[in-house]
């Protein structure tokens, strides 16, 4: 059995990534339903804005996990909901933090803030975190991710998030102490609000924008320590055996091992074996050759795991078990 997807204390996650179309989902329902199979506690979540996790479980699936089989639950996170959430959650720290704003409309800027670059991929971090942070209560989480470019992006986040919030304490410490100063000479600074006065903090703990700084920084910090380490996290990219899922698979693992993010597998599926010479699918086949060739040199150290193209779509409990035996097992 592959030890790096097995958990060892507290929970294992999995992230399952790929370019789009290569058989992701199923990858992640398959391996989610193995690993219950053998005991654990398993949850899928389906971090892909086109969810089709249901499609081959066979099921409906909502936000809440669903318990499909013994051990086994799942679950489609709502993308927009998730964005929404997060503003919401942005919004109210917001006016937590400096009270003068609660005389502005910060709705109509939020509303504008949905549609901006780089929400999907925060609200989508946001979400793992609040997931990892119930990880108690599963043996192994399995993430079905989106397309890879997207994927890679909320993978990157937590390292990015902290070097900004530690430029932002950094700067907040010396407004801070600025205040202090002004406040030796002129005294505390006060204004009102609605009538109720109020005095510019001047120290770390009773500053709210510190606070929420460090308090960000603390549920980021979190989510890096989860994701890079080795002994809780695993990565197990999928693609076909053609030249366009090979360089994008490439570039994942670049980006991941800059992160430090555990890459483990590959699982190359769709794999075509024939008994006998086809003229029809010659070159298919050649194309096909040079390929696994080239993961077979690139990828010292990775697992790599062959996958053989199906007479049918496996789907349901019965095909999916099977399937994910053959990524579980050695």
């Amino acid at each position: 059995m592959r030890e790096f997807l097995i958990p060892k204390e507290d929970f294992r996650v999995v992230f399952v990534i790929g370019k789009g179309g290569v058989g992701k989902t199923t990858t992640s329902a398959a391996l989610a339903t193995a690993l219950s199979k053998k005991g654990y506690k398993t949850l899928i979540v389906s971090l892909d804005p086109a969810h089709n996790l249901g499609d081959v479980f066979m099921v409906k699936l909502e936000d809440k996990p669903k318990e499909l089989a013994d051990n086994l639950y799942a679950s489609e996170l709502d993308m927009e909901k998730l964005i929404k959430s997060y503003l919401k959650h942005l919004e109210e720290n917001l006016k937590h933090m400096y009270r003068y704003l609660t005389v502005i409309n910060l709705e109509k800027y939020f509303e504008v803030l949905s549609f901006s670059p780089g929400i999907e991929e925060y609200a989508t971090l946001e979400a793992i975190r609040n997931i990892l942070l119930q990880g108690e209560e599963w043996d192994v989480i399995v993430f079905d991710t989106p397309p890879t470019g997207l994927t890679l992006r909320v993978l990157a986040l937590p390292r990015i998030s902290l070097i900004w919030a530690d430029k932002l304490i950094e700067i907040r410490r010396k407004i801070l102490e600025r205040r202090r100063m002004i406040v030796k000479i002129h005294g505390d600074q006060k204004f009102q609000v609605d009538g109720q006065e109020f005095v510019l903090p001047k120290e770390e703990e009773e500053d709210p924008v510190m606070k929420e700084l460090k308090a960000y920084r603390s549920e980021v910090k979190f989510v890096e320590d989860v994701i890079t380490d080795p002994k809780k996290t695993s990565v197990v990219t999928v693609m076909n055996p053609e030249m366009l899922p090979l360089y994008e698979t490439k570039r994942a693992y670049e980006s991941l091992k800059k992160f430090k993010v555990p890459f483990n597998m590959i699982l190359i599926n769709k794999v075509i074996t024939v008994g006998r010479e086809i003229p029809e699918i010659k070159v298919k086949l050649e194309a096909q050759r040079k390929v696994l060739e080239e993961i077979g040199k690139t990828f010292s150290g990775v697992e790599i795991v062959k996958i053989p193209m199906f007479a049918e779509e496996p789907r349901g409990l019965e095909w999916l078990e099977k399937l994910g035996g053959m990524v579980l097992e050695e």
